[in-house]
């Protein structure tokens, strides 16, 4: 072989070895410059307050709601929501941040309470609520139209729907949904603490158990705005309120009905009423307690799933006065 191909082919090798090593790197580069994953598929966020179009003051505000991520495993999957006066990545200004998983809401152990600070911005705005799965790094972002400070038929182009949308962590909105209004609620919500199916009810506790094969692992949640344990509450309509959802319905609350006894309804309870969830899986009822069961008593909620079968049950005891 002559020296001038020998030449050539000594120029040859590194080249393609360096090309080599290149087109070796492209995958593991590829890799760290992925973005972050958009699924907000199991994430179940609501805001109980404010209602869209509604007014608000400035000062201080209460809000609660649920947050969730049905993926993780001993946790809400939610590390934490996020409050903005109007859009966060627009210049909005941030409120406040509520902490699910370090301290529970009114609504049991997947709901949230924080208390904010309403700018003195008056006219319409926008109430943003970002909440973060820890399980997938997405956002599901909550918006509500209001009027800080004015009434809102004096506010123009405000909005009467709230939106609920979906984006990676620090991305652009990537789907968008309209949601119904919630109604707000003036009592403070009972929080129903889980216990095994064979616990019965004992003074001034709520108890929750479970009607399915396997109770351990049911998916639905169940609240009860009023009475708290222990209350003491008259003959006549009562109105009671509250939430009610099945985590496993892929649209919607996946409760079919709430039956509501005096006493435990296998024990030859009382049937009161019933009720079905509406917007934001709310429910509402009115019911009647006779006159001639006064004294200590207990109501009990028995929430249906359309999903699963699951029905779950919440005693509150209580007593009735003429």
């Amino acid at each position: 072989m002559s020296r001038s191909v020998l030449a050539r082919l000594r120029l040859i090798g590194p080249v393609t070895a360096a090309a080599a090593l290149g087109l070796g790197t492209l995958p593991a580069l590829a890799q760290t410059m992925a973005p972050m994953a958009t699924d907000c598929s199991a994430m179940h966020f609501e805001l109980a307050n404010p209602n869209p179009g509604s007014m608000i003051e400035p000062g201080g505000m209460v809000l609660q709601g649920f947050a969730l991520d049905s993926r993780a495993q001993g946790s809400t999957g939610i590390d934490h929501i996020d409050f903005f006066l109007d859009n966060r990545d627009q210049g909005g200004v941030n409120l406040g941040t509520a902490l699910p998983s370090m301290a529970p809401g009114p609504f049991g152990p997947d709901s949230f309470e924080t208390t904010v600070t309403i700018p003195n911005l008056m006219g319409g705005h926008d109430l943003f609520a970002y909440a973060y799965s820890s399980v997938t790094g997405a956002q599901r972002v909550i918006s509500v139209p209001v009027a800080v400070g004015e009434d809102p038929a004096k506010v123009g182009e405000l909005g009467a729907t709230a939106t609920d949308s979906c984006m990676p962590g620090g991305a652009s909105s990537t789907t968008t949904s309209v949601t119904p209004t919630m109604p707000s609620t003036a009592t403070t919500p009972t929080t129903a603490s889980t216990t095994p199916a064979t616990s019965t009810t004992t003074p001034a506790t709520t108890t929750t158990t479970t009607t399915a094969e396997v109770p351990s692992a049911t998916t639905i949640t169940v609240s009860v705005g009023n009475p708290s344990p222990g209350d003491t509450i008259h003959v006549g309509g009562y109105i009671i309120e509250g939430m009610a959802f099945d985590k496993a319905a892929p649209s919607g609350s996946g409760i079919d009905r709430i039956d509501i006894f005096l006493d435990n309804r296998d024990s030859g309870g009382l049937f009161l009423t019933g009720a079905m969830p509406g917007a934001n899986n709310m429910w509402h009822a009115s019911a009647p307690l006779p006159t001639n069961q006064t004294g200590l008593h207990a109501l009990y909620f028995y929430a249906h799933s359309s999903v699963t079968g699951q029905e779950t049950v919440v005693s509150i005891p209580v007593t009735i006065a003429p």
